[in-house]
């Protein structure tokens, strides 16, 4: 009778997103945390426990420790996975700010929405390229930064995969179509919770 809440959006989304797919959507949420939730050929992925996408590894970038020797924050992986280093409480105690409440506050041309979107990119290709994704679409409080992210996101996502997919998808004008934002933006989890509720059952394949 339960899932996970990230794989309760990816099921929303691929039902009522409007991404013109029908099988395959990955929703990865970045905030606090960092998870992914997955419908792969329409159902949802439980396997032996549930995905924990958001600690995928990562190369984390020389100026880490060079410039702001900055270890990550996760208790398990340190600086090594994604929520280790793309959380509003890594952006935080990386750049030395008091509150998670002063990252709005950082300049669209602050050289960390380029780190992040290398590791988001970067994870977003690993999950590719394991899993044929037909769209990703990626929200949380980190994401309301916008098209300065999501772009940076798309670059390093391209230069990843360095043109090994021969898909449309990943022509570089098409990417805008690619990996998205949702149309229900900051609401996607209160209407998927509510559509779900509605149903008088969770989601599950």
């Amino acid at each position: 009778m339960f899932d996970t809440d990230c794989n309760i959006l990816a099921a929303f989304e691929l039902e009522n997103g409007g991404h013109d797919v029908k099988d395959n959507l990955a929703y990865i949420t970045v905030g606090t945390g960092v998870g992914v939730g997955f419908v792969i050929n329409g159902k949802g992925i439980h396997g032996l426990i549930h995905p924990e996408g958001g600690h995928v590894s990562v190369p984390q970038l020389p100026q880490e420790k060079e410039k702001y020797n900055f270890d990550g924050v996760c208790s398990f992986h340190g600086g090594n996975c994604v929520e280790g280093l793309c959380t509003n409480v890594a952006i935080a105690k990386r750049l030395g700010l008091d509150s998670v409440d002063k990252v709005p506050e950082i300049a669209d041309d602050h050289e960390i929405w380029d780190m992040l979107g290398n590791y988001l990119g970067t994870m977003c290709a690993n999950l590719t390229l394991t899993l044929s994704l037909e769209k990703i679409v990626i929200g949380g409080g980190v994401m309301n930064r916008g098209e300065v992210l999501l772009s940076k996101i798309r670059e390093h996502f391209s230069k990843r995969l360095a043109n090994y997919l021969q898909h449309s998808s990943f022509e570089v004008d098409a990417l805008n179509s690619y990996i998205v934002r949702s149309k229900f933006e900051n609401d996607l989890g209160i209407v998927s919770s509510a559509a779900v509720g509605s149903k008088g059952q969770t989601w599950e394949s």
